[in-house]
Formats: structure tokens, C-alpha cells, sequence
């Protein structure tokens, strides 16, 4: 454990006004978004069990049988093939399946304090994970902190009287579904919440009546528990508690979608508060302090108002905000608990933007960039664990639509295995249409065998990678020049011209397809000997070997740009927030400057022909891609878009993320990958260990894209196990520490320092 040097807060000297404002804690199942209010106080409230539908509406709502659905899949390749563009996105269309379930709030808890006194100190503590608020109340002095613990596996609230008289408090539960009920026992509050049965997307444009069913028997009901510990006096008025006389409160909440044990909270409660804390502070600093990044000396402001004054000096803003972006990790995802979401573990609303669910064609995959580089390879279990889960409805949707072997996943995918075309028939197949899902999530599955060197865990995700890689296999077609592809293939999200002058979407192998399958295929390959599997002694070795040698690279267009598409063809939107089809400069290698330069400059000139404005999870992915190019003034000026401060409503314009007071990340509206996306582009441009050279080493870049002129990080995790330290004075590096969890040959450079050549044995650290 590495130890951080000084406290990383976000302090906010406000009330939230929106939930946007709002602080999150988390212990990667129960999530609460805090709002620190006086006089009226709200935590609302996450289970990370908590989705519309039920493992019954994982095949959605599709409007054909299989076969019929297969044959329409059938024509679309045939009329991709043909050019026929209007036919093939018609024929897409037929096979969509209706739409994902959506991830749904809980419960509020509610806490009333009458005389408080506005004015009001709120901070998340990010090293220690505890949200806390101080305010005035009637003349005492009050403090209230919150936090989800993951080993006593409750949230925790704990109120108390500072200074002054003791206090009286109003508590109650209230819940955005209508089936909430709520009852007294032995002197706790015990709630039941049956959520919906189904509930369409936020886009449908349907009345919420309409829009959100609760069907009894065909969905989740979920308990919550209660239990109060006070030095004052607690009786119950109507549903609510009243604590009267207290100078030290403490609230203990516990939820379960299955009937709770009758004194889980109880039993909490009954612990002393310090020891509460002290249990989950410890659990939390064993992952948070593994790594510390400073660039340079704190700033004594707000948060908001450092956001606000968008300095291009306040260095230390970018590192708060890649801590925020760990802290959020380690908050939002852990062992045994469902995968990050589009909004993590945190959402209040019954009809959330895009249903906040699994969006494949990038976000999820996003979510998870910055785990293993800094660290926290535990917090990536929950993916492993659901990628084994959706390949099996995957697998019914490959071979239902595709008649192909493996596991297929699309555009949009939820707690129970949705895995097909979303839609009703009439949605743009731009976005309802990408079966490289799957291909794309299986990359993570490589990238953390590479990093930590896990050979049990890689076994373990072997089925899941290889059933990828069979599908991917089963949906390349050949091309009329020899070569393969994918048809009918689209771009993700994205649109050209046709012929008829119409922005279209179906094309031909898309540059994204092809690179993704590629990478998939390469890795399975190198990878086959360590996950124990005799690839080159069976059929499917050679399918790859032969696939590869057929896969078209990135192509330069006549623009000298890296093609989007199979053909050069016009931008129906030039600033299109997605660059999918530079997916291999980042977070592939295909692309390299030291490798490939002429691809690395077409990938530059498609960065600057896409403008500097874009969506905040995008604006993220622009900074890797710019450490990536070497680029650090890229670096730097796409980090100062992305830290600007984002309205408080989204307004129509999907060129202008940005983050709100407390750095959650706006899309707009709020989407949490680019919170993840940020801290691993700043990883990125610190450390680079993706290139290995012809003659084996492993190519270690330090700070190839660093825009921070002076600074220190300590535990950033290379591929092939190795750990690094560094620090750095005006851009040249002042100190290099090495350690190696296995035999690895590097090649080291770094500015400031001559190129070095190093072999490592495992156990061995190399300081300079």
C-alpha cells in the first residue's frame, strides 16, 4: 500500500439543488446520492439489484419469429452487399426486439431538522469515502456523515450535535413507486418496494402512465430495514420516526431484492459508530491508496467555483478529478455486485436517460478503462462475472438471428440478458443495429490477463472470449474483392450521405467491425497457449489464422483521414461525437506513432476534423486518444473542455459536456463513463506499456503526452505486471521506480532520461 500524501476533497459551500449536485457514496451494491440539506435533508437511494422487468423480458419484445427474423438479417447482408442501402436498413429494422428494462431508484430516506440554518459545508472525502455536511441548527452545531460500507454491507448514516442542545429529527422513507408500503417494527422501519414490471425508454415518447407498469407477480420486490441507535428518545408518528432529545444519531439502512434477515440493520446499529467507520475507511484505502497522483499544490476553493473560474493553471483539478473517477470505482463496482451502468450504481428517476442500462458500442466499455492501470483489478470481477451471464442469452441471439455459434451482444443490453437489436420496427438502425458488442467487451477479458498476468482468471473467461471470437468468425463475409467483412454493418451511432442524398447508416464492414475483429482474433491467438487451449489442433485456429490474413487494416481516405467506412463516403454529421473508428489508436494498438506513423497522422487529422467540442464521455476518450498521438497539447486542451462547468439541463446540444458542481460528468445529461474515460486518459498520457518491440521488449513511454508540468504518480500499473512510479519537473522525468511481479525485457523512455533496456526478473524493483 503506497499511502496518500494529503486529503483529496470535493467541498461544496451550497445546498444541491439538483441531484446532480448531490454527493455519491457507494460500496459497489448500495449506492446514495447525499444532498446534504438542513432543514430538510434527502439520501436517496440505490440497490443495485433494482431493474424493471425480470429474467423473463431478457428476449425483449421481438416482431419476428427466429427464422423469420434470421431470413430478414439474410436480406440485409444480401442488399448491404448489393448497395441497396434503404433495403438492408429496412430489413435490420424487421429484426429489432423492443427495448432493454431500465435501472430504477429505490427509496429517500428523508431526515427533518425544523430551525435549521441554510448555510451549510458539504464534502466528499474521497480517501476515506465518507460524504459529510455542517451546518447551524437552533444554535447547536451540527455534522452529519454517510457512507456505504462494504464490509458491514449497509449504508450508514450518523448525525450528531457538535455544540450546543440536543435536537429533535423527523425520519421517513418515501419512494418514486407507488408500491412502496412501510410499517414499524421493534421500534425500525421496515419497507417493501415492488418495482415495475416494465417500463419503456425515456425517448419513447409515451405519458409515464402509459410508459411504466407494475405487473404483481413479474417483477423484483425489494426490502429495506431501518434500525435507529440514539442518545434521545425514538417513537414512531403515523410512518415516520421522530428522534427527540438526541446529540448523536445513528441510521443504519440495508436492503435486499429478497426478504431481508429481520435484524440486518439492527445488528449494524448495534455496533459503535467509530468502529463502523474505522472498518469501512480500512476497506476502503486498501484499493484507493494503491495509487497517488499530484500535479502540483492544492487550491484552497470550492470545487464548484474552481470548476466555475475554468483555470488553465489549477493543475490540481485534473487530479482531483482522476481520483474522483477511482474513488467512483471503487464506490460503484465490486466483487459480487452487477457491473457499472450508464449512471453507475446511481439514478433517481423511473424513466432514466437511455434507460440507464449497459450501452455497449462504447460506455460500458469505458466504464471499465481505468481499473486495471490503476489498480483496482478486483473492481472489474462484476463484468467478468456478467459477460459469463449474457452469453447465454447471447448465445440464443446469435443463433437466432444469425444462425452463428458463439454469443452476440448489441447496442443496448440489461440486468437480464437483453442482447438483440433494440427497437420497435421503427427505430435508426445508426444506433438499434451493432452486434460487435460482444467482440468489443471481450477485450477487456485480454487487457486484464495482459496487465496482471492472472492465469486463472483467463481461463476462467476463456469460454466467454473464445464464444466472442466464434461469433465474430461466423459473421465475416466475403467481400467481392477477396477480402472479409461484415455486412450489413454499421458505424456506431453514426451516419454518411447515400446516394439518394439521405443521411443512411447500413454499410458494409465498417472500420470499427474490422479492427475489433482483428484485435479479438490476434489476442486469442498469442493468448490460446496460456489459457491452455490447442488452438492450431483444431478447426478453429485455423479459421483465424485464415481470417486475419483477410481482414483489411484501417485505410487512409482520399480526405487523409482514417475511413469510418469500407469506402470513402461523406459525413452526414462531421462532428459526430463518436470515433469509433479509431478504436484501434485507443484503446487499441493497431495505430501507433512509433509503429504505423502514416496511420497515426490520418488518426490526428480525423481528431482535428471532428472540432474540439463533443459530449463529456467523448471529450474523455479524446484525451487518450491524444496521449496516444504524443499529442500533450491536445491533452491539455481537450482536459480543460472536459472540466468546464455543464448546464443545469440538457438543452438540445450534444456538443457540450462538461461536469457539474461535484465533477460527475455531464453527457449532458449526467453519464458517468466519462468520469471513468478521464481518469484513464490521464493515465494514459503518464504511462504507455501497450507497444512491444520486433525484438521483444516490452515498450515502457513515460509521460508521452503529460501537459502537467510538474507532478509525482506512484502505483500506475503497466501490462506484464509491472508497477511504476515517477515524478517529473518541467516535463522531464526526475525519478523512475520500477517493480516487476514477473520476468519482463523493457525498453524505457522517457524525457529527460536516455532510452534504457532492462530486464526484470519477478520480485525485482529498479529505482533511477
Amino acid at each position: 500500500m503506497i499511502g496518500n500524501t494529503r486529503d483529496w476533497l470535493i467541498e461544496l459551500r451550497r445546498p444541491a439543488r439538483r441531484w446532480t449536485d448531490a454527493l455519491p457514496v457507494g460500496n459497489g451494491r448500495l449506492g446514495a446520492m447525499c444532498f446534504g440539506g438542513t432543514a430538510v435533508d434527502r439520501v436517496q437511494i440505490n440497490d443495485d439489484s433494482c431493474w424493471s422487468g425480470s429474467p423473463s423480458t431478457a428476449d425483449g419484445d421481438p416482431l419476428l419469429d427466429d427464422g423469420e427474423a434470421r431470413a430478414a438479417i439474410g436480406r440485409a447482408r444480401t442488399a448491404a452487399l448489393a448497395g441497396d442501402v434503404r433495403t438492408a436498413e429496412a430489413e435490420v429494422r424487421r429484426a429489432q426486439q423492443g427495448y432493454t428494462q431500465s435501472y430504477q431508484p429505490l427509496v429517500d430516506l428523508i431526515l427533518e431538522q425544523p430551525g435549521s440554518d441554510p448555510a451549510v459545508v458539504r464534502t466528499l472525502d474521497l480517501g476515506r469515502a465518507v460524504a459529510a455536511h455542517e451546518w447551524t441548527a437552533a444554535g447547536s452545531r451540527m455534522r452529519q456523515e454517510t457512507f456505504a460500507s462494504a464490509p458491514d454491507d449497509a449504508l450508514v448514516v450518523h448525525r450528531r450535535v457538535r455544540s450546543g442542545d440536543p435536537v429533535t429529527v423527523r425520519l421517513r422513507l418515501t419512494s418514486p413507486h407507488p408500491t412502496l408500503t412501510v410499517r414499524h417494527v421493534a421500534g425500525d422501519l421496515h419497507a417493501g418496494v415492488r418495482l415495475p414490471s416494465h417500463v419503456e425508454p425515456s425517448y419513447v415518447p409515451l405519458p409515464d402512465a402509459e410508459a411504466v407498469r407494475y405487473a404483481p407477480g413479474e417483477a423484483l420486490e425489494v426490502c429495506v430495514a431501518v434500525a435507529v441507535t440514539t442518545d434521545g428518545r425514538v417513537g414512531p408518528d403515523g410512518p415516520d420516526l421522530i428522534v427527540a432529545g438526541a446529540t448523536d444519531l445513528l441510521i443504519v439502512v440495508t436492503t435486499s431484492p429478497s426478504p431481508l434477515p429481520p435484524d440486518a440493520a439492527r445488528e449494524v446499529a448495534a455496533q459503535p459508530p467509530a468502529a463502523l467507520l474505522d472498518r469501512h475507511v480500512r476497506d476502503h484505502r486498501a484499493l484507493f491508496d494503491r495509487v497517488h497522483l499530484e500535479f502540483g499544490a492544492p487550491v484552497a476553493l470550492p470545487t464548484d467555483d474552481r470548476i466555475a473560474a475554468e483555470d488553465p493553471a489549477d493543475h490540481d483539478l485534473a487530479a482531483l478529478a482522476f481520483h474522483f473517477g477511482r474513488y467512483l470505482m471503487i464506490a460503484g463496482s465490486r466483487p459480487g455486485t452487477r457491473p457499472l451502468n450508464l449512471q453507475g450504481i446511481w439514478n433517481d428517476q423511473v424513466r432514466p436517460p437511455w434507460s440507464s442500462n449497459y450501452t455497449v458500442n462504447i460506455n460500458t466499455q469505458m466504464n471499465y478503462w481505468p481499473a486495471l492501470v490503476t489498480g483496482l483489478p478486483e473492481c472489474t470481477e462484476p463484468l467478468h462475472a456478467w459477460l459469463a451471464r449474457i452469453s447465454v442469452p447471447g448465445a440464443r441471439t446469435a443463433r437466432r438471428l444469425y444462425a452463428a455459434d458463439g454469443w452476440v451482444a448489441h447496442h443496448n443490453v440489461d440486468a437480464w440478458g437483453f442482447t438483440g437489436p433494440t427497437g420497435r420496427g421503427t427505430d435508426n438502425p445508426s444506433w438499434s443495429f451493432w452486434p460487435l458488442g460482444g467482440v468489443w467487451l471481450a477485450r477487456h477479458l485480454v487487457d486484464h490477463y495482459d496487465t496482471t498476468l492472472d492465469r486463472d482468471r483467463l481461463r476462467a473467461d476463456w469460454p466467454v472470449l473464445t464464444g466472442a471470437v466464434r461469433f465474430a468468425l461466423d459473421l465475416l463475409a466475403d467481400l467481392p474483392d477477396g477480402s472479409l467483412g461484415t455486412a450489413p454493418s454499421t458505424s456506431p451511432e453514426n451516419t454518411y450521405l447515400a446516394g439518394d442524398g439521405r443521411p443512411a447508416a447500413v454499410s458494409v464492414s465498417a472500420t470499427a467491425d474490422r479492427v475489433l475483429i482483428r484485435d479479438l482474433l490476434a489476442a486469442a491467438r498469442r493468448l490460446a497457449p496460456v489459457a491452455g487451449d490447442d488452438l492450431a489442433a483444431g478447426s478453429l485456429g485455423d479459421r483465424i489464422d485464415g481470417a486475419l490474413r483477410r481482414l483489411p487494416a484501417e485505410q487512409v481516405g482520399a480526405d487523409g483521414r482514417i475511413r469510418e467506412w469500407l469506402t470513402d463516403l461523406p459525413d452526414a454529421e462531421p462532428l459526430h461525437r463518436h470515433q469509433s473508428h479509431l478504436v484501434g489508436l485507443f484503446p487499441g494498438s493497431s495505430i501507433d506513432p512509433d509503429v504505423t506513423p502514416a496511420l497515426a497522422d490520418a488518426a490526428r487529422r480525423t481528431l482535428d476534423a471532428r472540432g474540439p467540442e463533443s459530449t463529456g464521455w467523448s471529450l474523455a476518450w479524446r484525451i487518450a486518444l491524444g496521449a496516444r498521438l504524443h499529442d500533450a497539447e491536445r491533452v491539455a486542451a481537450t482536459t480543460r473542455m472536459f472540466l468546464r462547468p455543464a448546464g443545469d439541463e440538457f438543452r438540445g446540444d450534444e456538443h457540450r459536456g462538461g461536469v457539474y458542481r461535484g465533477l460527475l460528468c455531464a453527457h449532458p445529461p449526467f453519464q458517468i463513463d466519462g468520469n471513468f474515460g478521464f481518469t484513464a486518459g490521464v493515465a494514459e498520457a503518464l504511462m504507455q506499456s501497450h507497444g512491444r518491440d520486433p525484438d521483444g521488449f516490452r515498450r515502457l513511454r513515460l509521460l508521452p503526452a503529460c501537459p502537467w508540468p510538474a507532478g509525482s504518480v506512484r502505483g500506475l500499473r503497466a501490462r506484464d505486471g509491472l508497477t511504476v512510479d515517477l515524478s517529473w519537473v518541467d516535463g522531464r522525468v526526475t525519478g523512475i521506480r520500477l517493480a516487476a511481479t514477473a520476468a519482463v525485457r523493457l525498453r524505457v523512455l522517457a524525457p529527460g532520461v536516455p532510452p534504457r533496456e532492462i530486464d526484470l526478473a519477478a520480485g525485482d524493483i529498479r529505482t533511477w
